[in-house]
């Protein structure tokens, strides 16, 4: 290829492409149906705009891949593992919970993610890199510009109103 004249790399990928966007799952949870709904983050996939894109090789965070094959296959019933783990985190099971990627800042949300919520949805948004963002400071002091640019894309599970404890047992046990 005329990027490799040396022949010093290939072109080998799980994937024949790459788009310049891609489609990410965001899990919510609450303590109550009216909110506030908080998000969990994951180690290397996007998730929070402002938070600086992971380098990850060589390790492959096999949990965030997945969630990402699921938002690619379009339902979760074609992705079941998630029923199970969708109902660990409302179990409050801190094995499923050190997956995933803490605040660590002690703040209300943090506390929100390490006590068993009773609601949990799951939505999927639109996530496209800006190339605008250097995730420095503003001239003017305001916030750094966003990694991300980000856009709701619809829900995935449930299809209409939240999930409770109940009905995900109830799906597992199926």
């Amino acid at each position: 290829a005329s990027f490799d004249p040396l022949r010093l790399v290939n072109t080998y990928g799980a994937f024949g492409t790459v788009s310049e966007e891609r489609i990410e799952l965001v899990i919510k949870s609450a303590h109550d149906i009216s909110g506030p709904w908080t998000e969990y983050q994951f180690k290397a996939k996007p998730g929070d705009v402002f938070r600086k894109p992971r380098w990850i090789s060589p390790y492959h965070y096999r949990l965030d891949w997945q969630f990402w094959i699921a938002a690619l296959v379009g339902s979760i019933d074609r992705s079941p593992w998630m029923y199970n783990f969708l109902l660990k985190i409302l179990q409050g099971d801190q094995g499923v919970l050190n997956l995933l990627h803490g605040s660590n800042k002690g703040d209300q949300a943090d506390k929100d993610l390490r006590t068993p919520p009773k609601y949990i949805i799951v939505e999927k948004y639109k996530y496209k890199f800006n190339t605008k963002s250097n995730g420095e400071q503003q001239p003017d002091g305001d916030m750094p510009a966003p990694y991300w640019i980000r856009e709701r894309a619809g829900k995935f599970f449930p299809r209409q109103g939240v999930a409770t404890i109940e009905m995900l047992e109830n799906l597992v046990g199926q």
